[in-house]
């Protein structure tokens, strides 16, 4: 470098990335909820959803294009609000999405009251979502993970 320049100032990268609400990230929102309102607005408008060849439900994430089992999915949504509930104190309608859940899993049929529930609960949640940090949120999703990793060795 000659001796007439300045070396260049050192990066240092400032940890403030996870103070956004996620009100300002709205995709992010739209990539978790998307799929789970596309797979109530497929059970509403077909009465139908997709399977496996072993009938287990399925459906397509928008977000990478597979296909992921929709119990397990919905359930993880549903743990991670429930750790979320007991943190804020705050309730949230978690039931009628374990119940769905439920139905899912032992592909028991669902009805219209069951959908409505679920959408009505859904966008309760979005709405709770949209009120969270991008950092809180990302430590609601480590948690889940966290957990599903300790059941499945405790369960090996």
């Amino acid at each position: 470098m000659a001796g007439n320049k300045k070396p260049r100032k050192q990066y240092r990268p400032r940890w403030n990335g996870g103070n956004v609400k996620l009100k300002a990230e709205p995709w992010k929102v739209a990539a978790v909820f998307g799929p789970l309102e596309n797979i109530l607005d497929e059970l509403e408008s077909e009465g139908t959803v997709s399977t496996m060849p072993d009938g287990t439900p399925i459906f397509q994430d928008t977000n990478d294009g597979c296909w992921y089992p929709m119990a397990p999915a919905l359930m993880g949504v549903v743990d991670a609000y429930e750790i979320h509930q007991t943190r804020t104190g705050r309730a949230m309608p978690l039931d009628t999405l374990r119940q769905m859940a439920k139905k899912l899993e032992l592909q028991m049929p669902l009805f219209t009251a069951d959908t409505d529930a679920a959408r009505a609960a859904l966008a309760t949640l979005k709405a709770e979502t949209l009120l969270m940090n991008a950092a809180y949120a990302s430590s609601l999703v480590r948690s889940v993970q966290i957990r599903i990793e300790f059941e499945e060795r405790r369960a090996a």
